[in-house]
């Protein structure tokens, strides 16, 4: 078996989408939208084989995901790749079951994805989630409020924001931020084509926040970008409540990807109480 790692093509995405739907497949990381955005900032490459397909980011290797994954496991293995990445609980169980004995599995807290109750985030019910009401009641308050959709009428108020804010959050500077930056705008300059659904928050009549993602699993929906101008109060949680007011109602649970290790990220998705904790392991083959 020869599988032909490469950047990312918009003809994959269905073979990826159907994957990810009919295994229910919940880490943001594995979507098509994340893998192609990613592809030219972090060296994010993609095989597909038959129905399945394996992500490569760099010299790190994700399990592959699919109808053939045993198959495409066990080459990988005999080639001699012996550590994957992406493995969350079901998976591993699973690498238990077929390959009794030959892993080693090791906890990545870093990558953990944040999964919230859809009404939760909807709704802000609850004392413990008091304080983001109070932000976005003063938001409301506070300012001539408007929400747009995250499209082609939106699109150059974007772009500008999102230079604005890697300005002001000196992105150059950090090589993780210069990153982020690179997929942004390579999601909003394909985001029609990548099926992202996003909002546009305005402010008195100017951008202050935007976020957008994509559909996950059966039931689910992945956060991709969210940034908003930290000055002003009620700005993220008012993006973040009102972004899910428009998801279609089937959706029940949202993602919000990982906090990278970053502490202030890990407070902030916190602060949200997440319903799961969503653990991803690597493994290591046993000799």
């Amino acid at each position: 078996m020869i599988l032909d790692f490469k950047q990312p093509e918009l003809s994959q995405k269905g073979i990826v989408d159907q994957v990810v739907r009919e295994q229910d497949i919940r880490m943001c990381d594995q979507s098509f939208g994340n893998l192609f955005c990613w592809a030219g900032c972090y060296r994010a490459e993609l095989a597909v084989w038959k129905e399945s397909f394996i992500s490569r980011w760099g010299t790190r290797i994700s399990v592959p995901l699919g109808p053939q994954r045993r198959e495409m496991l066990e080459s990988l293995m005999a080639g001699g790749t012996t550590r994957f990445l992406g493995i969350d609980e079901a998976y591993k169980e699973w690498m238990e079951q077929a390959f009794p004995g030959r892993f080693v599995f090791r906890p990545q807290r870093d990558s953990a994805d944040y999964i919230y109750d859809r009404q939760a985030l909807e709704t802000l019910k609850g004392k413990k989630l008091a304080a983001k009401r109070n932000h976005i009641n003063y938001f409301e308050q506070a300012y001539r409020w408007e929400i747009r959709p995250l499209g082609r009428d939106t699109l150059e108020d974007v772009n500008r924001f999102n230079n604005w804010w890697c300005a002001e959050n000196a992105c150059l500077q950090n090589l993780s931020l210069r990153r982020e930056s690179c997929a942004v705008r390579r999601g909003l300059d394909h985001f029609e084509q990548l099926g992202y659904r996003g909002i546009v928050l305005y402010a008195d009549g100017k951008i202050c926040a935007f976020t957008f993602g994509e559909r996950l699993g059966r039931e689910g929906f992945c956060v991709h970008v969210e940034k908003a101008d930290a000055g002003i109060r009620g700005a993220y949680p008012m993006v973040n409540r009102e972004l899910i007011k428009t998801l279609p109602a089937e959706i029940q649970w949202i993602n919000r990807e990982d906090d990278a290790g970053d502490a202030g990220l890990r407070k902030a998705k916190l602060s949200y109480h997440p319903a799961v904790l969503l653990m991803k392991y690597e493994a290591e083959v046993q000799e």
